[in-house]
């Protein structure tokens, strides 16, 4: 199949992992993606096939990213300082680097704006106009510790018209009925309270410059990790990148009587560039034994920048 973008646009609010329940952020990571996808493809009796395509890189997933009517945005390479001199002498320049540092996405059309000095980084935050965060009280009514029911909040987005996110999708592999099953169940957290429901729509993503084999500098569009044999020291010289704790707890109802943590790994983020590439893997990331595996989806998607 031809490289595609999954566009999810949202019936209602989503909530989607952080810190705390109270936060309420609007893109979440690849793994999140696939770790939905394979409990529909488990309710579709094709979880092996999806689990094999991944390893193998016959499907491979970029983490969500916002779109804004028709602009895509992808993620801020890390690629130091890209202004020269005498653009940072200028009157504005406090006010563009403040809103360098709030812009975590560009816009793709801008990209090459941005690689050579002339992106108008105040003109883009203007612009960026996704939805509105918010947090919602609820009251837990279990008081076998209290006779006081006790209110907490959950953090949630709410996606302005023609806005919502969207995620790259490449590879042989077709999940696309799997993303319109999805649709129907949700992703991200409060889904029994109706969040994150979504209806899809596909198109091309002929707006990248994919990198199969980065052998130059290239950017990760995924929250990836390395294999043990793809870690050397030749792969962090000269690489800028930031790297993410990823934890939690395992979901299933079946893997276990009780919640088990899963095992914690490094990942690195979105935006991080790399002189040179690695493939990265899906893990099994059981810190406990359990009824079944439990994986992290962390296969490295590259574009060239």
């Amino acid at each position: 199949m031809a490289d595609r973008i999954i566009k999810l646009s949202f019936t209602g609010p989503v909530h989607f992992g952080s810190r705390r329940l109270s936060d309420g952020t609007y893109t979440c990571d690849a793994a999140t993606l696939f770790s939905a996808l394979y409990v529909e493809a488990m309710r579709a009796g094709c979880a092996d096939e999806l689990l094999h395509a991944a390893k193998v890189g016959d499907l491979l997933l970029s983490d969500a990213f916002p779109y804004v009517g028709e602009e895509l945005y992808v993620p801020k390479p890390m690629v130091g300082n890209v202004r020269s001199d005498a653009k940072r002498a200028t009157a504005s320049d406090s006010r563009e680097r403040k809103a360098n540092k709030k812009l975590k996405y560009i816009p793709l059309s801008a990209l090459d704006d941005f690689l050579t000095g002339n992106f108008d980084f105040i003109g883009a935050l203007a612009q960026f106009e996704l939805g509105t965060s918010f947090a919602r009280t609820k009251v837990n009514l279990t008081r076998e510790m209290s006779d006081d029911a006790e209110p907490y909040h959950v953090g949630a987005f709410s996606f302005n018209p023609g806005c919502g996110i969207y995620f790259v999708v490449r590879g042989a592999y077709d999940a696309d009925p799997l993303f319109e099953q999805l649709g129907y169940s949700g992703i991200g957290g409060k889904r029994t309270s109706g969040y994150g429901r979504f209806s899809a729509r596909v198109e091309n993503a002929g707006g990248f410059r994919f990198a199969d084999a980065p052998s130059g500098r290239a950017m990760l569009l995924s929250s990836s990790c390395p294999k043990e044999r793809e870690l050397t020291d030749e792969l962090v010289d000269g690489a800028k990148y930031h790297l993410a704790r990823k934890g939690g707890f395992v979901q299933s109802t079946t893997h276990a009587d009780s919640f088990r943590k899963k095992r914690d790994m490094w990942a690195f983020t979105p935006g991080s560039v790399f002189p040179h590439g690695f493939d990265g893997d899906v893990f099994d990331v059981n810190a406990t034994p359990g009824s079944h595996p439990v994986y992290r989806y962390a296969r490295a998607m590259w574009m060239e920048v």
